[in-house]
């Protein structure tokens, strides 16, 4: 039987600037190969779509599980 998946919870998450954000996705890859696979829970919108846009949640070993709706700034 296979090992859980790896769960993250972001709902206190911010991602501040754009060297912040590529941190945050290395490391979620980091955990994904570690353990297999990672849910992410109250996925920030920036890093739900910078992990789709490079392909990241193609394979499944990074499943977002809910993405939080956020206000624009201004």
């Amino acid at each position: 039987m296979g090992e859980a998946p790896h769960i993250l919870e972001l709902a206190e998450l911010d991602i501040d600037d754009g060297p912040e954000l590529a941190r945050l996705v290395t490391r979620v890859r980091a955990l994904a190969a570690q353990h297999g696979a990672v849910q992410i829970r109250d996925c920030p919108q920036l890093l739900a779509h910078t992990l789709y846009k490079t392909g990241d949640l193609r394979d499944g070993r990074i499943e977002l599980c809910s993405v939080r709706e956020e206000e624009p700034y201004g």
